[in-house]
């Protein structure tokens, strides 16, 4: 296969794979349902059902490794300038449109400058180009859950085999979390030694597994941490405790949007944040960029936004056409001549290639199809949206691609992929890769996932 393999060599591995698959007596039934076993025994699992269902991993060259590296950091780099655009001026919590609860938590100064510390960019990949559809700026799950499948495959036959003719790695993920999470520590300042740390979540969180192998990870690498509900929490002379453990360092999952619901259970860990009690990843403030009216700003031609010619250009090849809807006249897709356009209008006539998605939602709550709905259904899709804060964005490729399936009779499906680049300080550190039935590749609505592998040499 040489030392880096081209995408087309790649075509060849995964067939070459699967007819592994095919020939290995230890993958049927019997072996497949051992599988699953060990992912609901070992954490990689979300509620009650394993995360993986197929039996081959996704595979990247150095060369698609480094090109995306670059893609990600020129976006990030343009999402910065958003950011501070936004931001700029005393009124800017206004014109975010927040709500009140969520304002009050993002007012909040986090202590340190940087405040995308851990993130991830959703995209679909066609061939060698990628659409990027949304930047989930919260607290992006699947770290850890990536890393364990890794180590299941990384056991396969299959695996033996590949290793024979071809270097091959996984991408490794945790290490840049803990990376990006200790780097913050110390631009915080606040803190002295090792901090310890907390992962702070519902204790009811369906990722709650990932927690645990987090916290397992964080501990075997000098980091004691423990895994706590916020309702736990309590401030004791200056310092945010979880019964006896003393805490340094939170590591947020619970969402901005729940703790603005329930105050009353997150009052402690809010608490602590204002005080800087605690040094908190990712801080309140990240709430600004989970919004996707940040691509509006990056794809409309009439934004103020300073950006680089190679900023715009990434932009311009990665990022579909986004408005916040609107009843404004506006650009339209670059792909039709950017013509003038009444946007409302636009929306309405445009059913078969536009989406309609919530501002500020995850896990695909809210988000409307357009091509799968009638004109009827569409139009009451666009008044909820004109009511609420949301984004209408051009459709993308939504790319298929067939894997082999744990069952008895090992058989092969087709399934929705996206490849999703967590990205930590602005550097990426590895891929979500999701896999899913439906049009949403999404874990919540009952998708999968795969860990990656980098085959050649040269990263």
């Amino acid at each position: 296969m040489g030392d880096n393999p081209s995408v087309e060599s790649l075509d060849h591995l995964r067939r070459q794979w699967d007819a592994d698959v095919l020939a290995d007596p230890t993958l049927g039934g019997e072996g497949c349902d051992r599988l699953l076993a060990w992912q609901m025994e070992h954490g990689a699992c979300f509620d009650d059902r394993p995360l993986c269902r197929v039996l081959r991993p996704a595979f990247v060259t150095p060369t698609q490794l480094v090109r995306l590296e670059g893609i990600c950091r020129r976006l990030m780099a343009a999402i910065r300038q958003v950011r501070i655009h936004i931001t700029a001026g005393d009124d800017w919590l206004d014109r975010l449109g927040l709500m009140p609860a969520v304002r009050k938590l993002v007012a909040i100064d986090p202590g340190f400058e940087k405040i995308g510390i851990t993130t991830r960019l959703d995209a679909f990949e066609d061939g060698s180009a990628f659409s990027f559809v949304e930047l989930n700026a919260e607290a992006p799950a699947g770290i850890a859950y990536h890393d364990l499948l890794a180590r299941m495959f990384r056991d396969m036959n299959p695996m033996e085999r590949l290793r024979q003719h071809a270097e091959v790695r996984p991408l490794r993920v945790v290490g840049w979390l803990l990376q990006a999470l200790l780097t913050t520590y110390n631009e915080w300042g606040r803190g002295a030694g090792k901090p310890r740390i907390a992962i702070v979540d519902w204790r009811t969180s369906p990722t709650t597994p990932e927690f645990h192998l987090l916290a397992q990870a964080f501990g075997r690498a000098g980091y004691p941490t423990v895994v706590a509900d916020p309702r736990d929490l309590e401030l004791r002379h200056g310092r945010l405790w979880a019964g006896d453990f003393r805490i340094d360092l939170v590591y947020r999952r619970v969402l901005v949007v729940d703790c603005a619901a329930r105050p009353e259970d997150v009052a402690t860990l809010v608490e602590a944040a204002r005080q800087r009690a605690v040094c908190m990843v990712n801080p309140f403030r990240t709430a600004i960029l989970h919004r996707k009216r940040l691509f509006a700003e990056l794809t409309d031609p009439t934004s103020p936004v300073d950006l680089r010619p190679e900023e715009r250009a990434t932009i311009d090849q990665c990022i579909p056409w986004t408005r916040l809807v609107r009843d404004i006249r506006t650009t339209g897709p670059a792909a039709e001549g950017a013509p003038t356009i009444d946007l409302l209008d636009y929306i309405r006539q445009g059913r078969e290639h536009l989406v309609l998605k919530p501002d500020d939602a995850y896990g695909g709550r809210g988000v409307f199809l357009g091509w799968q709905m009638d004109a009827q259904a569409w139009e009451a899709a666009l008044d909820e949206a004109q009511a609420a804060h949301y984004v209408v964005q051009d459709r993308v490729p939504l790319p298929t691609r067939e894997f082999p399936v744990m069952g008895q009779d090992r058989q092969s499906d087709m399934f929705l992929m996206d490849r999703d680049p967590y990205v930590f300080r602005g550097r990426m550190g590895g891929f979500l890769t999701r896999l899913a039935v439906g049009p949403l590749a999404n874990v919540t609505r009952g998708g999968g996932m795969v860990p990656t592998f980098v085959v050649g040499s040269g990263t």
